[in-house]
């Protein structure tokens, strides 16, 4: 077979409304098949779907080849594009390898450099270079080096037909590939706006196809495919440009019949008129209008056209009179393009609600973006000049180079002076949220099936706006720092996009290559090349990848989180051909992962406790040099050894001298999980003689066994009760107790004058529903950032968003202080710890001894905020109480076991004819304030009668603790209050 030329699209991540067709490869193919009589192949990684082993052996049987061509289309394709390429290079290294599109067009320094996998990059359109590139391969020459220049196609009509048989892989199933079926009928733009990165690929000049050539170019594709069952995409940076080409092409297109379900493209609208109108609508042509701005100011800066009074009335037109001739429409808006202001974007809002809002219905909808810095740009090209003449802050000025979130690093700018990035997105979202609800109400199609793509078009952008996505961008730059590593990989990703899982994997494995924790690039294939899923069922193998915490089934987890994977294999860093040993083996996929690293040559022992299921003998089948072993439950030395490494996926409470026996003396080592029972332990990587360095911070389950932290799989344990300090609670209550709700129980004012923000927490405390979740919601959290996400997950209008916004304004300074007395805290916190564990102990065990039921482990918070009150709630079968330990042993005594009361005498308080919903009031002109009163008078007297009769050396600090606790007649404020539902059982004053 002749070798051929292969072109390589990388895929567009994409889930939904994904383009099929190609067409940039497709005319590139056409014109090097009919220009030198080569064979041409064309792949579509994001069609093809399979692993890397699937993608040689694809390329193998495409083979032998001349030259492999692979697209950088885009910015956001370049991290993936260069390790595509990198692993196209090991894989084939005798074949040149050459790239083109946008990003390198813009930035062909990125793609070829001293050591880039490519041997050449094409400028701006590749027909003719890369048939040049071809005929001098052919013809024996070596292949060109270096930078190609650009060498543009003036008269399209002397290009070949479109090669669409270049897809004949892709034609059987295209309707099932993509949504949208992509052409080109001209190229280029004559418009310079700043935002754009056309001019890097096509210059300024706009070339199209005869009117005739245009069509045909339609009805040969039609010959393809059914075009009714499609949405035709026209791709043109601008359809249309010349007035009598656009009605030339819309008449023969209605002439001749062409019209499928829908076509689509972007053009201007200060040329349509009510022709032009009616003839894209018999067509059945929908329009995207690049709007960009309502503000003439901001439309001169970003140099869309010469006269923007003029350009926004024609888009007034186009919404007036698209009812009378039935044409679809849209239009975009950029927020935040450098220079942006507070009025401009007020004019922007006021224009475009202004232009759906010309009748009770529209025919438009509107799509919403952040302005992004795309290479190639004039903004790009000049961030200095653009920085000095608007102050606008550039953030991530190479954001193509992270390997992970660069939708959101191309959007991280500060617009200007007077608009920072946060103010730009919480406007954003403020202003144009609603409106686009409104439109949603509002839009008539075209009465067909098609109406469904575009409220579906709709409904994506009400997604974009929604307030989960805004807190999610705004904590993604509260969290933003440096750029830590710039790590290639020679493992191709990528290559199965459509599939969730696979997709999260590698996006899992892309945030650990931006943090730098993920380095060598055997282990970076491990993981990308072994899924958890095979392993684990999908709801655990998402949270293996994402970080979201899963209890642990039995004893030991099924598979450890996908960061302790990778600092486990990172400190091993195992080597081909060595002896290592999965030593707590359950699912199977830390075992898989170390024999990929092992390599055939090597060997991996995976201990089971006790007999090995047939279902994990068959997940690592693939894997023959993994050797399946049972060993009796927590008895890990049972294992065979010594081993060159070994992976121990377990807490234990130290590292057991005799474990050092199973690893080899010279160059052995272990990573284990080293800390306490229920609190994050050290990963550490432990040699023979005991030494050892910490990997990372984990939660893993306990080893149950000798050298466990549990002896006795089925001894009862004591209650614990251990005193803590956390950043979460303490925010919360430091806020709530700035925040003054006079006449509740649920009130916490700790007599500051209530800062701005609290005012909005008030109200919308007193008309919520249960302001006492709210107040124990940090309490089921350790990480101020996690407690602050949980609140960013509520309605806009709910009491936790409320904190959120003061957490956000507050929090930084007073964690910072926080931190910065954590010495004395923890002294303080030890110190009340050893003096009131025993007595708590004994105590809680008396007071449970009747109910037949051991007293559930006790964690006590220190909250200084607190003051005299407290807040308690049951987790997961343990009590969280939080306290105030700055008082004095005594009084927190007290205030402890008037909490663990609760749970005990809330039930017995009668609730005959109270409503469900009457526990959760507390204003005190709220039926729930005299239920509440009932429950702390029964507490406080169950208290005094059991510290009489079981206790009495306390009575006195229980006598000081009531007269603390006690109101004064004179005020209408109340304290917080129990529940009596278990659920967030908190104290109320007398």
């Amino acid at each position: 077979m002749t070798p051929a030329v292969l072109l390589i699209s990388p895929g567009i991540v994409q889930v939904t409304d994904t383009d099929f067709g190609l067409p940039h490869l497709v005319a590139l193919g056409g014109y090097v098949r009919e220009r030198t009589g080569a064979r041409v192949e064309l792949l579509d990684l994001g069609y093809e779907g399979g692993d890397h082993a699937h993608l040689l052996r694809t390329i193998t049987e495409l083979g032998p080849l001349l030259v492999v061509g692979l697209a950088c289309y885009s910015s956001f394709d370049y991290r993936r594009v260069m390790a595509l390429a990198r692993f196209l290079r090991e894989a084939l290294p005798d074949v040149p390898l050459v790239t083109g599109g946008y990003h390198a067009s813009a930035r062909p320094g990125d793609m070829v450099f001293d050591g880039s996998p490519f041997d050449a990059v094409i400028l701006g359109e590749g027909e003719r270079p890369m048939a040049a590139v071809v005929e001098a391969l052919l013809g024996g020459a070596p292949m060109p080096r270096g930078i190609l220049a650009a060498d543009l196609v003036e008269d399209l009509d002397t290009l070949p037909p479109y090669a669409w048989d270049l897809l004949k892989r892709y034609w059987p199933r295209a309707t099932r590939l993509g949504r949208k079926l992509q052409i080109y009928l001209s190229r280029g733009c004559p418009y310079r706006c700043t935002f754009c990165m056309e001019r890097a690929k096509s210059g300024y000049r706009w070339r199209a196809y005869s009117p005739e050539r245009a069509v045909d170019e339609l009805e040969r594709l039609a010959s393809f495919t059914d075009l009714k069952s499609w949405i035709i995409n026209i791709a043109d940076p601008l359809f249309g440009l010349q007035r009598s080409w656009r009605r030339g092409v819309l008449e023969e297109i209605a002439r001749r019949d062409l019209v499928p379900r829908q076509f689509w493209t972007l053009t201007r609208s200060d040329d349509l008129d009510d022709e032009d109108m009616a003839l894209l609508a018999r067509a059945r042509f929908a329009i995207g209008i690049g709007l960009e701005s309502g503000s003439p100011e901001m439309l001169r800066r970003m140099q869309k056209g010469n006269t923007p009074e003029r350009y926004l009335a024609a888009v007034e037109n186009l919404a007036r009179r698209s009812h009378d001739h039935g044409l679809t429409w849209a239009v975009n808006v950029i927020v935040g393009h450098p220079g942006e202001t507070p009025k401009s974007l007020q004019e922007t809002h006021a224009f475009v609600t202004r232009l759906f809002s010309f009748a009770p219905t529209t025919r438009g909808w509107l799509s919403v973006d952040p302005f992004r810095l795309y290479p190639g740009s004039a903004v790009a090209e000049d961030l200095p000049g653009w920085s000095e003449r608007t102050g606008a802050r550039f953030h991530a000025p190479r954001w193509w180079t992270r390997w992970a979130d660069e939708g959101f690093w191309a959007q991280y700018i500060d617009p200007g002076h007077e608009l920072a990035f946060a103010g730009r997105v919480r406007r954003m979202h403020t202003a144009y949220a609603p409106l686009l609800d409104e439109i949603a109400d509002r839009f008539v199609g075209q009465g067909r099936e098609i109406d469904r793509v575009f409220r579906r078009s709709i409904a994506q952008q009400q997604g974009v706006l929604s307030a989960h996505r805004r807190d999610g961008t705004l904590a993604r730059a509260a969290q933003a720092g440096p750029h830590l590593a710039d790590r290639d990989i020679r493992f191709p990703i990528g290559l199965n996009i459509k599939d969730p899982l696979v997709f999260a994997r590698e996006q899992a494995v892309r945030r650990a290559l931006d943090s730098g924790r993920l380095r060598s690039h055997g282990v970076i294939a491990a993981v990308l090349g072994t899924g958890a899923e095979r392993f684990v069922p999908p709801g655990r193998a998402r949270s293996l990848l994402t970080g979201a915490a899963l209890p642990p089934e039995g004893e030991l987890a099924h598979a450890p989180p996908l960061d302790a994977v990778i600092a486990a294999l990172e400190g091993l860093a195992i080597q081909p051909g060595e002896c290592v040993a999965d030593l707590t083996c359950r699912s199977g996929y830390m075992a898989a992962l170390l024999a990929e690293l092992v390599g055939p040559g090597g060997r991996v022992i995976a201990a089971h406790p006790g007999a090995v299921p047939e279902e994990l003998r068959e997940a690592l089948a693939p894997w023959p040099q993994v050797e399946l072993v049972e060993i009796p439950p927590g008895d890990l030395s049972a294992a065979l050894g010594p081993f060159d490494a070994a992976w121990i996926g377990a807490a234990l409470p130290r590292w057991p001298a005799a474990f050092s026996a199973m690893l080899e003396p010279l160059g052995g080592r272990a990573a284990v999980a080293i800390g306490p029972r229920f609190r994050p332990q050290d990963l550490r990587l432990v040699l023979p003689d005991g030494c050892w360095s910490r990997l990372a911070r984990v939660r893993a389950p306990v080893l149950v066994g000798p050298e466990g932290w549990m002896r006795e799989r089925k001894t009862p344990q004591r209650s614990r009760v251990v005193f803590s300090r956390h950043a979460a609670p303490a925010l919360c209550f430091h806020l709530l107790s700035r925040v003054r709700l006079p006449g509740d129980a649920a009130d916490l004012w700790g007599g500051e004058p209530p800062p701005g923000w609290a005012s909005a927490v008030a109200g919308a405390i007193r008309v919520s529903a249960s302001p006492l979740t709210v107040q124990v919601s940090a309490l089921a959290h350790r990480d101020a950032d996690a407690w602050m996400a949980s609140l960013a997950t509520h309605p806009p209008d709910s009491p936790e968003r409320a904190l959120l916004h003061g957490a956000q304004i507050e929090g930084p300074r007073f964690l910072a202080e926080w931190f910065r007395q954590t010495q004395d805290a923890q002294t303080r916190l030890r110190d009340r710890g050893d003096a009131l564990t025993a007595p708590l102990s004994r105590l809680r065990e008396r007071l449970w001894e009747a109910s037949g039921r051991p007293p559930p482990d006790l964690e006590v918070i220190d909250c200084p905020a607190l003051g005299r009150h407290a807040r308690a709630t049951t987790l997961r079968g343990r009590r969280v109480v939080a306290v105030s330990l700055t008082e004095e042993p005594g009084y927190a005594l007290c205030q402890i076991l008037h909490e663990e009361m609760h749970p005990i005498t809330d039930p017995l308080v009668e609730m005959t004819g109270v409503e469900a919903s009457v526990p959760r009031q507390t204003r005190r002109d709220t039926p729930g304030w005299s239920h509440h009163q009932a429950l702390e008078e029964t507490a406080v007297a169950a208290t005094h009668a059991f510290l009489s009769e079981r206790a009495p050396e306390f009575l006195p600090d229980f006598a000081r603790w009531t007269a603390r606790q006690v109101t004064p007649p004179a005020a209408p404020a109340a304290g917080p209050t129990s529940t009596g539902e278990g659920d967030a059982d908190t104290v109320p004053r007398i």
